[in-house]
């Protein structure tokens, strides 16, 4: 096994997350804020002798990478695999939206994630695969390395449980706040979570 560490930061807050509309991987820009976020995020990145960024293809993760790109000065590189989850028909749609029109299945959702078939979409376990076969694509190619994951929070949350051996039910129970950041090490016994939805860089004024 490659032993590279990983910097995993979900992207900046986005007129969706304001709005609180599902986003998935339908887009929405970066908001002022969010770019503020970003450029704290980015700034404290510079301490961490980063190697390689690798950035989902949706719009506002690219954003996020473009003002990390200025600071680090390092290339990106897209991969799908960093996607967000595909939310389906639920896409676009407010929370409360989503509960008076898909009542049962959001109850599911809720309760019993893994199960949930949100029409259109992409399942949880499709998603786990997705995002497992990514982060091992990546740490294949490199070796002793540190690498910058620019994603989103549901796929950051299903990659953490899955990287403990949990249960997917257990996705409700981490956090990942706007320009969160998440930190594995893989070493020769396995990856180890180093550090989860750390957003003190928020706090600098």
């Amino acid at each position: 096994m490659k032993l590279n560490k990983f910097f995993i930061v979900r992207h900046g807050q986005t007129e969706w997350n304001i709005q609180k509309k599902t986003q998935g991987q339908q887009n929405s820009s970066l908001a002022e804020i969010g770019i503020e976020q970003t450029q704290k995020l980015a700034k404290r990145l510079q301490s961490f002798d980063v190697d390689y960024i690798y950035s989902s293809d949706l719009g506002r993760t690219i954003e996020t990478s473009n003002i990390i790109s200025s600071h680090l000065d390092k290339e990106i590189m897209l991969d799908k695999g960093l996607r967000e989850i595909n939310f389906g028909d639920w896409e676009g749609l407010t929370i409360n939206a989503i509960r008076e029109k898909y009542s049962d299945i959001y109850k599911v959702w809720r309760t019993k994630p893994q199960e949930a078939q949100i029409p259109g979409a992409e399942n949880l376990l499709q998603a786990r695969k997705r995002i497992m076969d990514c982060i091992s694509n990546i740490n294949e190619q490199h070796d002793n390395a540190n690498i910058l994951l620019v994603s989103h929070g549901m796929i950051i949350k299903i990659l953490l449980v899955s990287l403990l051996g949990a249960e997917l039910s257990n996705i409700y129970k981490i956090k990942q706040g706007n320009t969160s950041l998440n930190v594995i090490e893989y070493r020769d016994y396995g990856p180890v979570i180093m550090r989860v939805n750390d957003t003190t860089h928020l706090e600098e004024k």
